[in-house]
């Protein structure tokens, strides 16, 4: 993995610039999580702000901070090894949430959601169009490629900011709970699924620096969680 150009007060800026936006979305979406959004920003939403996140995490990363994109593990060597353990690592996932959602269900008895939401949601998996967009763009980019993007760029700067052991440990913890914070709108039990999930995807960049795999692992943890939802509406219809 090559060194970034610059120094540690350039890698904590960036940092910085890479999270904010994120925390002011989260807080948005925390603050009207009681309301269900209509159709056009349930799909639009996620494209244009994790499409946008996007191109301004990249920006940092080639640009501000002066790296490359195999810093990230974005190499063509090993693109199917990333597509392999990327959909193994979310099988595994997905594991780990029937493992631990009847738990979490015990210490936090889940909220039914809002009825506008259900309908929502219905409505879109009744739809082959609208469930294709939702299961292709909306999750690789919106979600999974923008979430597993801002987790690679935050950690590898606060690598190249904090090199060794206890900096790299510190960043994991410091990204996996700010990415359960981000979550917090779906609830306590959320935070600590998603918190506990993050250190361990924050771990796996660590240790092997391939965004590539986790952005798989994490589109593969939602996609079959959409799916069985979809058939289960379908079934009751």
């Amino acid at each position: 993995m090559t060194q970034a150009a610059t120094g540690r007060p350039v890698q904590l800026a960036a940092a910085a610039a890479a999270t904010a936006p994120m925390v002011a979305v989260f807080l948005w979406m925390y603050g009207g999580a009681g309301s269900a959004p209509d159709l056009s920003t349930f799909f639009m939403g996620p494209l244009l702000i994790g499409g946008g996140m996007i191109f301004w995490l990249l920006f940092l990363h080639l640009v501000w901070c002066r790296d490359d994109l195999p810093s990230l593990g974005f190499r063509r060597p090993g693109l199917v090894a990333d597509l392999v353990v990327g959909v193994l690592m979310g099988i595994a996932l997905l594991g780990l949430k029937v493992l631990s959602d009847p738990w979490l269900a015990g210490l936090f008895p889940p909220r039914p959601p809002a009825p506008e939401m259900l309908r929502l949601i219905h409505g879109i998996a009744l739809d082959p169009l609208l469930l294709l967009l939702w299961l292709g763009p909306v999750l690789w980019i919106g979600v999974a490629g923008f979430e597993e993007l801002w987790r690679a760029v935050v950690l590898r700067r606060l690598a190249c900011a904090f090199p060794g052991r206890v900096g790299a440990i510190a960043a994991v913890l410091a990204t996996s709970v700010l990415m359960a914070l981000a979550h917090a709108y779906q609830g306590p039990a959320a935070i600590l699924s998603i918190g506990f999930k993050s250190l361990l995807m924050g771990g796996y960049f660590v240790a092997t620096g391939r965004a590539r795999t986790l952005i798989v692992a994490h589109a593969v943890y939602d996609a079959v969680q959409i799916v069985a939802a979809v058939l289960m509406i379908r079934q009751s219809a």
